[in-house]
């Protein structure tokens, strides 16, 4: 598979530029699409040439969906996605709940060339070099690169690294060094079927879960999202994946009828926007998961990471219009009032869910609550704030519908 059009960055202007985008993964791209669509001059950067692996548990669920949408990309995602139309949930004593809902799945190496691509197709420039510094100067900013001497120069900047934060230390953005959790995934191929999403909070997991999501073709993600309490013991992630994938027992089918087609890796993950300041130095802001945009509870972070991109690009545009870079102090603002109250309710989720006997409680109810499965539904799509269902009193009420 061919990725978008790269070049090398000696190949480009040094200045001229209005934003730079540090990270080509979907909080970097989508930015560069919209700041591109509305004429402005992008450069976008990644460190790896694509296409690029990710760790991640390739599932795409409404709110990738409707970003996606919103950038004009979703038609052509859905050409090369797998359709799913259920997941199924699991509790601790393995409990099944099936809520209905549309997703995609789709490898990350897929779905980041075609995002970077969109980026392209919007008149950004891709390049494939290592950020190694931002600084504010006269006008703008200056950003120094792995290997070349000259720095690139523009008006405002777009850190958008991931998980790898050390660009956002040196700017002093950080406020948390370490990740929230940690993942591992790999990709097996079996002829045992399986249609749904399957999200498992299996003991051997907690404080976490695990997944297994159809690929297509008989090819699945299998992994899982540790969240370790602050001052826990070091975790073997390899040794939690095999445990699930040696007991839980939709994993055990799988397995004993599949081949490796890649071998486990792991990943760290910054959740519940903690950890970074969404605006660095002057000219200078943070997307995705290097603010911590994935979330807690079901460790999403794909929908979120291109939220917070869009909304970067829309106040990066009207700065660059007005020519006052002091202007994207309301980025953080709309992070705050538009996006930080979802991430409350799956913190709160979490935390329940962390404790055994209350999630197979909460399960047990939404087994036999019609009421309890339709508010999942409406928590996937964004239609009810977590926090509350994962109450005591949401929790009684289901008793009563």
């Amino acid at each position: 598979m061919g990725g978008p059009l790269q070049h090398e960055l000696a190949g480009v202007p040094p200045d001229g530029w209005d934003v730079v985008v540090v990270g080509a993964g979907p909080a970097g791209a989508i930015a560069a699409l919209h700041l591109a669509r509305r004429g402005r001059r992008v450069l976008l950067a990644d460190r790896h040439a694509f296409p690029r692996e990710k760790i991640c548990g390739d599932g795409l669920i409404p709110d990738a969906l409707h970003a996606l949408e919103r950038a004009g990309l979703l038609e052509e995602i859905r050409r090369v996605a797998h359709p799913v139309t259920r997941i199924a949930l699991f509790s601790p004593s393995r409990i099944e709940v099936a809520v209905e809902v549309e997703c995609l799945t789709l490898k990350r190496e897929v779905l980041d060339a075609i995002v970077a691509g969109g980026a392209v197709a919007a008149g950004a420039v891709l390049v494939r070099g290592e950020a190694l510094g931002i600084e504010s100067v006269p006008g703008g900013v200056r950003v120094r690169f792995a290997g070349y001497e000259t720095p690139v120069r523009a008006r405002l900047a777009v850190v958008a690294t991931g998980a790898d934060v050390a660009l956002a230390r040196t700017l002093g953005m950080l406020t948390r060094r370490q990740p929230s959790a940690f993942a591992l995934r790999g990709y097996v191929r079996s002829d045992h079927r399986i249609d749904d999403m399957i999200v498992s909070f299996d003991r051997a997991v907690l404080p976490g879960y695990a997944w297994i999501f159809p690929l297509g073709r008989g090819e699945y993600n299998v992994g899982v999202g540790v969240f370790p309490a602050e001052g826990a013991p070091r975790i073997n992630l390899r040794r939690i994946h095999d445990a699930f994938a040696r007991d839980f027992p939709v994993a055990r089918s799988l397995l004993a009828r599949a081949t490796s087609v890649t071998p486990p890796k792991g990943a760290p993950l910054r959740c519940g926007l903690q950890g970074a300041h969404a605006v660095g130095a002057a000219g200078v802001v943070g997307v995705g998961e290097v603010i911590g945009s994935t979330f807690d509870f079901t460790g999403e972070g794909i929908g979120k990471a291109m939220e917070t991109g869009e909304l970067a690009a829309l106040t990066l545009d009207v700065a660059l219009r007005h020519g006052q870079p002091g202007m994207l102090a309301a980025y953080a603002r709309r992070i705050e009032r538009e996006v930080r109250p979802r991430f409350a309710g799956y913190r709160q989720a979490a935390a329940w869910m962390a404790h055994p006997r209350v999630a197979d409680l909460v399960f047990r109810r939404s087994a036999r609550s019609p009421w309890l499965r339709a508010q999942a539904e409406a928590i996937l799509t964004e239609v009810v704030d977590p926090a509350a269902v994962f109450n005591v009193k949401g929790l009684l009420g289901s008793l009563l519908r």
